[in-house]
């Protein structure tokens, strides 16, 4: 399956300019997906990793099994497609949900017009299928997805803001903004996608959203916060669902159809020769 790639070139305040604006004017952009929390308690961990110089990052980014969890680990969340043909299954079904990112070292953050803007997070996020899923149809042959089927892969390179010292950010960007965004799926195909957007939000934070000087023993990135999150997953255009092998019944009507219609096709024509 092909992948949409654009390398990000943008610069710190030229992240704050696409952050602050949703997707770009002549974009048709349609939200495929979304996914909440099952339930309020944070599970997004924001760690500034200090000033140490044998550091490998400024800061990591993850989900927690838990609210108090140090560690990554998968979280339980909602996820639904908002697909025709997918919509019926897979409505705020119970799903893994994975998010492991970084930010690099020396990618500090910043603040413009009232908005902390970390420039740079790249990670990758997942969810999962916990239960197996049958797609059916009257047209389609039923086809089940065993339990752990890629519901959705994210890759990415963008950028996090929010009002500073408010309570929640925003990781999100666009392609056509120059972010990296990469969709994969069990589900859907995005080979003809030439625009992808996401937008996860890190709402109800623990501690409000600044950045941590050096003089705090921090490396002028965010500083450390726990979250709760939520979120949508768009492109342009929509992605297709992947090929369901019609039912036999369903090939016999599509070929009936083609018949009558080339027949209607060459009695059209021979029409017009006897009028001429």
């Amino acid at each position: 399956m092909r992948l949409v790639t654009f390398v990000n070139l943008v610069p710190a305040l030229g992240a704050a300019a696409l952050l602050l604006s949703a997707s770009p004017a002549t974009a048709d952009v349609l939200t495929f997906a979304t996914f909440t929390s099952i339930s309020p308690i944070k599970n997004i961990r924001f760690v500034n990793s200090g000033t140490s110089p044998s550091r490998v990052d400024d800061a990591q980014i993850f989900t927690t099994s838990t609210a108090t969890a140090d560690s990554a680990g998968a979280t339980k969340v909602y996820f639904s497609f908002l697909q025709t043909g997918l919509s019926k299954f897979i409505n705020n079904v119970v799903a893994d949900y994975t998010l492991t990112a970084a930010v690099a070292k020396g990618d500090t953050a910043s603040v413009a017009v009232g908005y902390v803007i970390q420039p740079i997070v790249t990670g990758t996020m997942t969810f999962k299928s916990t239960t197996p899923i049958t797609l059916d149809s009257p047209y389609f042959a039923p086809t089940t997805f065993a339990a752990g089927a890629n519901l959705l892969t994210v890759t990415f390179s963008t950028g996090m803001i929010g009002s500073k010292n408010g309570s929640t950010s925003t990781l999100s960007g666009s392609t056509e903004g120059g972010s990296v965004v990469e969709f994969t799926s069990d589900f859907l195909d995005f080979d003809e996608v030439s625009n992808a957007d996401l937008s996860t939000t890190f709402s109800a934070m623990s501690t409000l959203l600044q950045i941590a000087s050096t003089s705090a023993s921090g490396n002028n990135s965010v500083s450390s916060f726990r979250a709760t999150a939520g979120g949508q997953f768009s492109s342009d255009p929509a992605p297709m669902v992947v090929g369901i092998v019609p039912e036999p019944v369903s090939w016999v009507m599509m070929i009936t159809g083609f018949t009558m219609l080339g027949i209607a096709i060459r009695k059209r024509a021979r029409m017009v020769q006897l009028a001429l």
